[in-house]
C-alpha cells in the first residue's frame, strides 16, 4: 500500500470509530410514540457525553434507561424512549386520562432539581412518568435525532 492510502484508511477508521463512540442506535418497541416514532423504527441517538448542558430540554425525544417490572413481579432496567414535558424546577398540570363523571382528573406536578418528567406521545398506551413518576436526569442517556430506517420512513426527529 502506498503512503496516501494508508493516511485514507487511518482517516476512515478514526471518523467510523469517533462517529461509533458518540452515537448509537436504538429500535423502538412499542406504539408509545405513535405517531412521531413507529414500532420497529430504528433512531439514531446522540449519546449524553457529546451533548451541552441544556440537555436534556423539554420537548425533545431521549432515550434513558428505567427499571420495569415484569409479568411474574420481577424487575429489570429497559431503554425506553420518550419526550421530555418538564424538567428540574418545573412545575404543571397532567391529566391521568382517566374520566369521573365526563371529567378528566388532574394532578400536579413538581418537577426536583435533577430531575425529568417524561411521556409518550400516544398517552393512550405509554407507560412513563404518569406512572414511574420523574426519572433523574443523569439516566437519560442519548437524544433522537434520526429515524434511520425503514428507508421509507428516514427523517430527522422533532
Amino acid at each position: 500500500m502506498h503512503t496516501a492510502e494508508l493516511v485514507y484508511l487511518a482517516v476512515l477508521t478514526l471518523t467510523f470509530s469517533m462517529i461509533a463512540s458518540f452515537t448509537c442506535f436504538v429500535r423502538v418497541v412499542s406504539d408509545s410514540m405513535a405517531p412521531t416514532l413507529l414500532v420497529d423504527d430504528r433512531l439514531l441517538v446522540i449519546r449524553r457525553a457529546v451533548l451541552t448542558r441544556c440537555f436534556p430540554a423539554r420537548g425533545q425525544i431521549v432515550v434513558f434507561t428505567a427499571d420495569t417490572k415484569g409479568p411474574e413481579g420481577g424487575s429489570s432496567r429497559r431503554r425506553m424512549v420518550k419526550r421530555v414535558a418538564a424538567t428540574g424546577g418545573d412545575s404543571f398540570l397532567v391529566g391521568d386520562g382517566v374520566r369521573a363523571e365526563g371529567v378528566c382528573r388532574l394532578q400536579r406536578v413538581d418537577v426536583p432539581a435533577g430531575g425529568v418528567y417524561v411521556l409518550g406521545d400516544n398517552r393512550q398506551v405509554s407507560r412513563d412518568s404518569r406512572e414511574y413518576g420523574c426519572i433523574p436526569s443523569r439516566q437519560v442517556t442519548g437524544l433522537v435525532v434520526l429515524v434511520v430506517w425503514p428507508l421509507r420512513r428516514a427523517r430527522a426527529v422533532r
